[in-house]
């Protein structure tokens, strides 16, 4: 909380502070040459021959313009004056310098006629930022503008200040839940507590931060650097004005995906602090002078407020209806009859305060209008991320429905629908590789991809479409994207994935797609014909009429038989045929794995369309895989799930941390025995550290691959088993650098056979026969 001396310089500051000008056309603004310092204590006049030294040096440099750095700033002023021998140690104590800038800036009379120019620029110094003040005072002519040497102070701060505005808009202010008031409500010179509602606007947070740049002397009111502030602040579109000398930010509205707000707003903030402190200060004061005055039925009407309002619940202690009635109350009162001061600036006070509230309500009905932007805004950022995450951690397209999107954050005006859906598939265009597809609904279905890891996404696609019809559908639609990422030539194409991997998984792709044409083509051969039953036909038929030919003695009986064997394996060929035989059974599940090679369980386990799209729409996977689980196989992989993100990290420093043997398994278990513990429901009420690590660790297992090497090639001191995520198995990247750092173990010991062997099982198992130990797709 500020102290009384702030208040009361934010006070006059503020006071002062009528209308903001414009920076770019501001009045004149001069300081006056003071011909042997008529009227200047001792201090002030070695200031002024310490300012025109200053200038002097600044000339030699041969600069024509103005920068900051070439001015005297008040930090630099203390060891200055240690020079000059004339002065006391008294005349250049802080005190002294204070009278000797109040007389310089002419203070007393509003700056009519100034000796210099006092004006702060801002600089940063690491995460903070720090305002440095400025003196100005060219002693050459009668008079001198200084607007170049203000207008080059504000625009070296600029940038800075942006900052200040940035930071500011997403962090909104925090009040006192029980008295949010408090911020306004201080002692004044009298020590009785007093409103100052102008102490909200950012102008008084400036404020603040100038004050400590002015230490270890006292506050001067910076009052066009204010002005220039609140103006530039407000061309940006980043305040509001709620009066002439009272601004508060435009905060960036942080939204829950449910609409929610993430903060409570800053105009809500204001607000509320607002009409608490008015109360407060409102109530004590009416009391007092209707005590005064003797008007009993107005102390009655204070009472009927106090007892309706008084005790509201925690929400609506600043509730519409309270406030207005509290404003009423107020401008009821008879402050026209009070004749001396208290009366009087207790009236001027409630009335700023009331017009305060009154621009504050005017905002809040805006309030709606910004959110659906904020809403707009937030969304479209989560899509940025969660495309990119879902990219890199699935490999398969992220799909969405703007439309739906839109309405689960509270937008469903049809022509906002329409803009935004528009706007957010322009947006993600820049970034990543996109396909739009219309829907029967008239809706959108986006396909998004990032480029950095498009062969890693066809590569698993390829893989997954040879089991199922909607991985097929979304490999043709990212073929359809990566053509249009080689043919724009856009330089992200693969930018996450080494080179040599990309040929790689490009090879095996192809490889893939070969195998499943061929597949097709005998699929849809044995659908026209059975050839095994066929060629059966004919074999056994002309096997009856050679041993009839033998049995009668008559060689023509083969040459009879001929034709009808044609016939009949024909026959049979087509009668036979695989006529009933599809693709994909009852409920989306393969028959027949068919032409498998080592890509045919590659990315098995899936076992619902939401595993391919876990961050999409919720309503759009209506496909089902994989075998129903029993409630215990459930409880168990959903104990899996809560604890591989602690024992089998996504975000890893490593690619250790993605292998174990039992013994380490174990001990992460332990390591993170808690967070498990809080990361899944059945555990949580367990208390029991022993069963929570072994239920963990049994969970882990059944949902993990676990392999084993054979006894003859395990090294000593080397682990037999090796454990890994059945989803790091699945990805090739993950795999890729497995492999990759077995290889450098290996190499750094190349000359003992023996832990070679070791580690040449464990790679060719990783790269080659890992789809063994993944778990197989059967049957509903």
């Amino acid at each position: 909380m500020e102290t009384l001396e702030q208040e009361i310089s934010f006070e006059e500051l503020a006071s002062n502070q009528n209308k903001a000008p414009d920076l770019e056309a501001l009045a004149p603004d001069y300081i006056f040459l003071n011909d042997g310092a008529v009227g200047l204590s001792a201090t002030a006049r070695c200031i002024l021959d310490e300012l025109r030294d200053w200038h002097k040096k600044t000339e030699k440099h041969g600069s024509k313009s103005v920068h900051p750095s070439y001015l005297l700033t008040l930090d630099k002023l203390g060891e200055l004056l240690n020079k000059y021998r004339n002065l006391s140690e008294q005349a250049k104590s802080p005190p002294s310098v204070d009278m000797a800038l109040r007389q310089l800036m002419d203070i007393e009379k509003r700056g009519r006629n100034k000796s210099a120019l006092i004006y702060p620029f801002l600089v940063r110094n690491g995460n903070k930022v720090l305002a440095r003040i400025s003196i100005a005072s060219p002693q050459k002519e009668a008079k001198t503008d200084v607007t170049p040497f203000r207008k080059a102070c504000f625009s070296f701060s600029e940038e800075t200040i942006d900052l200040i505005l940035n930071n500011r808009a997403k962090k909104p202010r925090a009040l006192e839940e029980d008295r949010p008031g408090a911020m306004l409500l201080h002692k004044n010179k009298s020590g009785q507590i007093w409103l100052y509602p102008k102490l909200a606007s950012i102008q008084s947070e400036m404020a603040s931060l100038l004050r400590r740049g002015f230490q270890p002397y006292s506050y001067i009111p910076m009052n066009d650097f204010l002005a220039d502030f609140a103006n530039y602040a407000k061309n940006k579109g980043a305040v509001v004005e709620i009066l002439p000398d009272y601004h508060l930010i435009l905060d960036d509205l942080q939204l829950n995906p449910d609409g929610t707000y993430v903060n409570q707003p800053e105009v809500i903030a204001h607000y509320r602090a607002q009409s608490d402190a008015l109360e407060v200060f409102a109530l004590t004061y009416l009391k007092q002078l209707a005590e005064r005055a003797g008007y009993n039925l107005f102390r009655a009407r204070i009472q009927d407020f106090e007892t309706l309002h008084g005790n509201a619940e925690p929400g609506k202690k600043q509730n519409s209806e309270k406030v207005e009635a509290l404003i009423q109350l107020i401008e009821d009162f008879p402050f026209d009859k009070e004749k001396d001061d208290l009366g009087k600036k207790v009236a001027e006070t409630c009335q700023q305060s009331i017009r305060v509230i009154r621009k504050l309500i005017q905002e809040k009905a805006l309030l709606s209008e910004r959110k659906i932007e904020g809403a707009f805004k937030s969304l479209k950022n989560r899509l940025n991320i969660q495309a990119k995450e879902h990219s890199q951690n699935n490999l398969t397209l992220y799909r969405f429905v703007p439309e739906k999107r839109l309405d689960a954050v509270g937008i469903s005006d049809p022509e906002l629908v329409s803009k935004y859906t528009n706007e957010i598939i322009a947006d993600l265009k820049t970034k990543f590789g996109l396909k739009e597809v219309k829907r029967e609904d008239g809706t959108t279905e986006v396909y998004v991809v990032d480029p950095g890891y498009m062969a890693a996404v066809l590569h698993k696609l390829t893989a997954d479409a040879k089991l199922s019809p909607v991985a097929e559908k979304e490999l043709n639609i990212a073929k359809e994207i990566n053509a249009s990422l080689i043919s724009s030539k856009n330089p992200a194409l693969n930018s996450m994935l080494k080179s040599d991997y990309v040929v790689k998984l490009q090879q095996d792709a192809a490889l893939m797609e070969r195998e499943v044409e061929d597949r097709q083509k005998s699929e849809a051969l044995a659908k026209k014909v059975n050839l095994s039953m066929g060629l059966l036909g004919f074999v056994g038929t002309m096997l009856f009429f050679l041993i009839a030919s033998v049995h009668f003695n008559a060689a023509g009986v083969i040459l009879v038989g001929l034709p009808v064997a044609l016939v009949i394996g024909g026959l049979l060929a087509v009668f036979f045929r695989d006529k009933d035989k599809s693709d994909i059974g009852p409920g989306g599940v393969p028959k027949s794995s068919g032409g498998g090679g080592g890509f045919a369980a590659s990315y098995s386990g899936i076992s619902t369309v939401s595993d391919y799209y876990p961050s999409s729409d919720d309503d759009d996977a209506d496909e089902h895989f994989g075998k129903a689980e029993s409630p215990k196989e459930k409880k168990v992989s959903l104990i899996a799930k809560g604890a591989e993100r602690f024992v089998f990290p996504n975000r890893f420093t490593k690619i250790q941390d993605k292998i174990h043997d039992s013994k380490s398994l174990r001990k992460k278990i332990w390591d993170n025995i808690d967070n498990i513990r809080q990361s899944v429901a059945h555990l949580r009420t367990e208390s029991d550290d022993d069963k929570v690590a072994s239920t963990v660790e049994y969970a882990l297992l059944q949902n993990s691959a676990t392999i084993a090497i054979p006894d003859e090639i395990v090294p000593v001191g080397m682990p037999s088993t090796i454990i890994l995520s059945h989803s790091d198995l699945k990805a090739p990247l993950i795999r890729d650098q497995i492999s990759e750092f077995l290889r450098n173990e290996a190499q750094k010991k190349k000359y003992d056979k023996k832990l070679v062997k070791y580690y040449t099982f464990l790679i060719n198992t990783i790269e080659v026969e890992y789809y063994k130990y993944l778990p197989s797709r059967k049957k509903k």
